[in-house]
């Protein structure tokens, strides 16, 4: 049964999201089957997935489409398919699988640092936060009988973890609305958000070329507002780091490398 840990990425369009998302991925291969900042840890296995290799195709039926501006809104979690996504997660996770929750790790071990305010209270008998896999598990196991959910594993808190060893596998989940999707956004145990302003934001994207292309309004109408709705409904958590995009991309990869660290 593999043990995983899920960093979720996520931030405003032309954020830096992907940059730090590679990254990432790039230090932690580096390190496989080494020491994972924690004497009893030991980096097994890494993987990546992107939402935007999820966006459907520009003539699916499913889109919502702007009729001021005649475009389709790519802004949107209708855009794309987040059921083969999950799917792919899920398969990626195993038959059997244990999520690492260095959150009740801290709270078990008695660890009184600052950074654990940055977590919302969890159940302190369950050291793995995976009960809210449920309904996913039995919506996208392959045979439709719900068999995932004997994954839900539940640990006693009077076992004492400092001292396992524990083989552990990470799974980087990187997109602009992967916190804006109930499954996702509980998958992941660490949870990291840039963001910029307007102006900064609008400068970035002009320098970009989109397939399809922007139309003329596109950012003003739809990017930055839908960015904003989205934002909205996640900006008041406390489980999720929010980064400032305009400060240098080392700094902000150092800052979550510690943070991570940290936490675990």
């Amino acid at each position: 049964m593999e043990t995983w840990l899920v960093i979720g990425i996520s931030g405003v369009t032309n954020g830096g999201k992907t940059t730090l998302a590679k990254s990432l991925e790039s230090y932690f291969l580096a390190h496989l089957n080494k020491t994972f900042f924690k004497e009893n840890l030991t980096l097994n296995k890494v993987v990546a997935l992107c939402q935007d290799d999820y966006f459907l195709p520009v003539d699916s039926p499913q889109h919502e489409v702007i009729k001021k501006l005649n475009h389709i809104n790519w802004e949107i979690l209708s855009s794309l398919d987040m059921d083969r996504m999950c799917l792919d997660i899920m398969k990626l996770l195993g038959k059997k699988f244990i999520l690492y929750n260095c959150h009740q790790l801290r709270q078990s071990c008695g660890d009184g640092s600052d950074m654990g305010e940055q977590v919302e209270p969890v159940d302190e008998y369950n050291l793995f936060a995976d009960h809210f896999l449920s309904n996913f598990l039995t919506k996208y196991d392959e045979n439709g009988t719900g068999g995932r959910t004997t994954n839900l594993i539940k640990k006693s808190k009077n076992e004492s973890y400092q001292n396992m060893s524990i083989k552990i596998n990470i799974l980087l989940l990187e997109g602009f609305l992967i916190f804006n999707h109930s499954f996702t956004r509980d998958l992941c145990n660490v949870k990291f958000h840039i963001h910029l302003p307007y102006e900064r934001c609008y400068a970035r994207r002009m320098q970009r070329v989109y397939d399809p292309p922007d139309v003329v309004g596109y950012f003003e109408m739809c990017v930055w507002p839908m960015y904003e709705k989205h934002y909205r409904e996640f900006k008041g958590r406390k489980d999720i780091y929010v980064l400032n995009g305009e400060i240098p991309q080392e700094s902000i990869f150092n800052y979550v490398l510690n943070c991570i660290k940290d936490l675990l």
